[in-house]
């Protein structure tokens, strides 16, 4: 079963709304998808429809001492099963489950054939973070084309390395793209020529539609099916199957 981690290099560069885009996506193809939010901001269910004021996630059930799994949703057409993060006080004082639960929760879950796992990740430094990368069969990191992003790059291999996903499963895309500002242009070219073949062949434009599609609660690929980002998106989302099935050995 292929667990991809998706996390981003720095804040803002897109990483929750590229995990459930994915998630859909792979839903709609009748892969069985499983998406776990590890995100105290508690977002990536309302990129599913969920209502804001639901509460209920696996954290809060596992500091209860409870089965973290029956905060799972069922999403759709029964392919996709969404774990929200819940939500949770800054100040509630509660331990977090030792680096590798996650792995071993997993491992021990009734898994159906092609099943994939998306682990939308949080911030570099925050244990979640780590309990996500443990448990990743790869990873993709979503990037923004600025100078910022490629003077951290180094740092978030180092990172990944030392979590002991090898080099060709640790994947790349440039999200939020803007080919009219130069500044992108170069920051692509730097980033292609650093990370070759296992950066995204092709960017996710800056599309307004998905602001759009997160604020009206619906999917991008309902609510602006032909836009340019959701055409990006299912790109992404076909060059990453290849990887994925593959065990990451694809060029």
């Amino acid at each position: 079963m292929a667990i991809l981690a998706v996390c981003g290099v720095k804040g803002g560069c897109g990483a929750t709304t590229v995990a459930a885009s994915l998630s859909l996506l792979w839903q709609r193809q009748q892969r069985p998808v499983l998406a776990m939010d590890l995100c105290r901001q508690n977002m990536l269910r309302l990129h599913f429809g969920m209502a804001r004021e639901e509460s209920d996630g696996w954290r809060g059930r596992l500091d209860a001492g409870a089965d973290w799994m029956r905060a799972a949703w069922e999403v759709g057409n029964h392919h996709l099963m969404l774990v929200p993060h819940g939500r949770v006080g800054l100040d509630s004082g509660q331990a977090g489950p030792e680096d590798h639960w996650l792995r071993e929760e997993l491992a021990l879950l009734e898994k159906r054939a092609g099943q994939r796992t998306v682990l939308d990740l949080p911030a570099i430094g925050v244990a979640e973070r780590r309990q996500g990368l443990n448990a990743a069969s790869h990873a993709l990191v979503a990037l923004s084309a600025e100078p910022a992003v490629c003077a951290l790059l180094e740092m978030t291999e180092a990172e990944l390395e030392a979590s002991g996903l090898r080099p060709e499963r640790v994947l790349f895309v440039i999200n939020q793209f803007n080919p009219l500002r130069r500044l992108d242009n170069d920051a692509e070219a730097m980033l292609r020529e650093a990370l070759g073949p296992r950066l995204a062949p092709l960017p996710i434009h800056r599309d307004e539609a998905v602001r759009e599609a997160f604020a009206s609660q619906q999917p991008l690929f309902d609510y602006a099916p032909e836009s340019q980002a959701a055409d990006d998106l299912r790109q992404l989302a076909a060059w990453l199957s290849v990887r994925l099935d593959a065990g990451g050995h694809a060029s």
